[in-house]
């Protein structure tokens, strides 16, 4: 009878160790706890988020004048562009609620249309004998070539997949505090 309560005091002693350990452990870790604040610093200091990004080679015919071999000159020009879309984070509204998260994302828009200038090529040029300056013509072909993408690109579909891509990131960007015991629930919606 001596060993049998020798026997459950020492494993009576054991599990006590175990819980008892097991509540220090818990009792020493660090809580991690979230504001809206801390969410809101993180989202702005990413700031203009792109997320979709497009490449586009395009076509444009430039004219000016309208005299033949006088006044009228003009070109075909050949270009590479490449459009950027995606979110403002710094506009984004963060929401803490207990153990929920909402972060509300201002919607995708296009942020840049750039013309890649080592990429031009001129072709069917002609010269007007009284219309002759060409500084001036490159640069007004670079403002329709711009024009041009941007009425080129789909820019519903790009919109849709930047909306798409930017709720991903901030998913990813806030995935560790949705794991665990103490996990948050975590909801992205766009604006």
């Amino acid at each position: 009878m001596k060993k049998i309560l020798i026997g459950i005091g020492a494993v009576a002693l054991v599990v006590l160790g175990f819980v008892g350990s097991q509540v220090w452990n818990k009792a020493m870790e660090p809580s991690v706890s979230l504001s809206a604040t801390s969410i809101q610093e993180q989202l702005t200091e990413t700031s203009e988020l792109a997320t979709a990004k497009l490449e586009y080679r395009g076509l444009v015919r430039y004219e000016n004048g309208d005299i033949d071999f006088l006044t009228k000159k003009g070109f075909t020009m050949v270009y590479d562009a490449e459009v950027k879309a995606g979110v403002d984070l710094s506009q984004a509204s963060v929401d803490v609620n207990g153990r929920s998260i909402t972060v509300q994302l201002p919607m995708a828009e296009v942020q840049s249309i750039s013309i890649d200038p080592d990429s031009i090529e001129f072709y069917d040029e002609s010269f007007a004998l009284f219309n002759w300056e060409n500084k001036q013509d490159t640069t007004e072909a670079l403002v329709l070539a711009k024009d041009d993408a941007e009425g080129k690109v789909d820019q519903i579909s790009m919109i849709e997949q930047a909306n798409g891509q930017a709720k991903t990131v901030v998913e990813s960007l806030l995935a560790p505090f949705t794991q665990g015991d103490n996990a948050y629930t975590l909801t992205v919606v766009q604006q």
